[in-house]
């Protein structure tokens, strides 16, 4: 099975590799997930606001994602959207859900969460749908098998 590739937008052009979970969509960053056919461009609310981060951060994402998809074929398609956008649903739908997840597990498997304050914490839990569906830890445990430990 193909793992897909999660790549944070950080300030100054690099990106962070991160596990490829729901919990990457925080509204201030953008983040391009390489899922072998597709590769997703997502950019937060917030940073979507602010006209001179979004261009910067965009350009530095359609370059990184041309470069993880000069030498496949076929190629794959490149799409880029924002937070809360109709077509955000297809980025989505390819992460790991783990925003049910108690902080201690989220925290393990996301480490990246540590570095945010308490007041970006609760906006981040705020911004996700709510749904009746189990996350991915969740629906391990209905089955009475352990989750995988984190890497």
């Amino acid at each position: 099975m193909v793992a897909p590739r999660c790549l944070m937008h950080r300030e100054g052009g690099t990106f962070e590799e991160l596990p490829a979970y729901d919990l990457a969509m925080q509204s201030d960053t953008a983040v391009v997930l390489d899922h072998g056919t597709d590769v997703f461009i997502w950019l937060g609310a917030e940073l979507a606001a602010d006209e001179g981060r979004n261009a910067s951060a965009l350009a530095a994402c359609r370059t990184l994602a041309e470069e993880l998809t000069e030498f496949r074929f076929p190629a794959p398609r490149i799409l880029a959207f924002k937070e809360g956008s109709s077509q955000a649903r297809y980025f989505v739908s390819r992460l790991i859900p783990a925003h049910k997840d108690p902080p201690y597990e989220q925290e393990a498997r996301f480490p990246q969460l540590r570095t945010l304050t308490t007041e970006q914490r609760t906006k981040l839990k705020s911004s996700f749908i709510f749904f009746d569906d189990p996350s991915f830890c969740e629906w391990i445990r209905s089955l009475r098998v352990v989750p995988p430990e984190p890497s």
